[in-house]
């Protein structure tokens, strides 16, 4: 009973002192979308190496995870990773507006960003700005178009750029250590031979402590 005791009151005694000193970290898992924007030009059509140089826009599902930690109460480090899913899209082909249907690739990335925070209330806007890698998950394909063409897609040897990304969001306390945030992210990939641009639009929990 007494070891019991003692437990308890030891438990107890560094609870109390870590919500008493200032909260350093905050850890958040979210979900959401990412909207990629066209990329490609029709310029760089070429038969039987590049038929389909065009990648319409399209939107995919996404999850991730982040870590921060708070230099001041306004500014802070944070280590993100996301996941995002592939989505459908219809690819043509200039020269014969021959099409077809494929899906996008998986990827993931990995980014260390600078938070700065305005306010340190219940409501705590802020801006975002980072950068990092772009890993794409990605095999040879085929697929068959309108025509009746079998077309191969084959997986790029380099599968992991580098990107730069910018954004704001909010985030709202519920108490002293659980609160939501709503987090939207202007993102560009330094792919070869096209740049890929998106936002980024999240959700989630947060915890402080």
């Amino acid at each position: 009973m007494k070891k019991a005791l003692i437990i308890i009151f030891i438990l107890a005694f560094v609870v109390n002192i870590g919500f008493s000193q200032e909260k350093k970290f905050q850890a958040s898992i979210f979900g959401g979308i990412n909207h990629v924007f066209e990329y490609g030009s029709e310029d760089d059509y070429e038969m039987g190496g590049n038929d389909f140089p065009v990648t319409p826009a399209h939107t995919s599902v996404s999850f991730g995870a982040a870590f921060a930690y708070f230099f001041t109460n306004n500014l802070s480090v944070e280590l993100d990773g996301r996941y995002m899913l592939g989505s459908n899209v219809t690819l043509e082909d200039p020269s014969d507006q021959d099409t077809v249907e494929i899906t996008t690739s998986k990827h993931y990335s990995l980014t260390l960003n600078f938070i700065y925070h305005f306010l340190s209330g219940k409501f705590r806007p802020y801006l975002v700005v980072g950068g990092g890698i772009d890993k794409l998950i990605v095999k040879d394909e085929t697929y068959t178009s309108e025509y009746g063409y079998e077309i191969e897609f084959i997986a790029p040897e380099k599968t992991i750029d580098p990107l730069a990304q910018v954004g704001a969001g909010i985030q709202y306390f519920m108490s002293q250590n659980l609160g939501v945030r709503l987090d939207i992210r202007y993102v560009l990939i330094f792919d070869d031979p096209n740049n890929v641009s998106s936002i980024h639009f999240v959700g989630g929990a947060l915890f402080r402590f």
